[in-house]
Parts: C-alpha cells; structure tokens; sequence
C-alpha cells in the first residue's frame, strides 16, 4: 500500500510543479497505461532540480524518486495520460504500480 501511496504522490507532484521541467518527448517508448509513444518524457532526477524547487518540495521529491526506483532506473511520466512510468534498459517503460 505505501508503493501506491507513493505513485499517487508523485503523480500529483509532478502535476503541482510541472514537471519536467524539459519538454523532450522519448520517441520509441510506450506508455505501459495508454499505449502513446510520442508523449512518454524522462522526469529530472531530484540534483538536477536543486535550483528549480524550493528546498522543502526537493526534499520531497528526492523521498519519492528514492523510495520508486532502484539504481539503474529513472522515473518519467505521460503526458497524455499523466502517469507516472518507470524506465528500465534503453527504451523501456514500465509501469510503477499495477
């Protein structure tokens, strides 16, 4: 239960703060929700918004992408449907929470 909590909060997360920040669509990437592959994009990692967040929602943000992901992953979204996606390999994207 807490994983889906954690989806749910990241999703509205990234709706608040219009994120990503970059509006660099992966093409080749499908969406594991909707099927779209021309609007799935990578999410920033928490460093590389330090300057874009105010400390507080860092801090929360870097608490979400830790507690979602491991290592050799990254987080992206839909912006079509505006869920929250989990890159694994090259041009793989799989859902966070089924």
């Amino acid at each position: 239960m807490a994983r889906h909590q954690d989806v749910e909060q990241l999703r509205r997360f990234v709706m608040e703060h219009g994120l990503p920040l970059t509006d660099m669509a992966l093409f080749g990437v499908r969406c594991p929700y909707c099927g779209k592959s021309d609007r799935v994009r990578p999410l920033e990692r928490p460093e590389e918004l330090e300057r874009d967040l105010p400390p507080d929602d860092l801090e929360v943000y870097r608490q979400l992408w830790q507690s979602l992901i491991s290592e050799d992953s990254g987080l992206g979204v839909c912006k079509f449907c505006q869920n929250a996606l989990l890159f694994v390999g090259g041009n793989r994207a799989e859902p966070l929470f089924e």
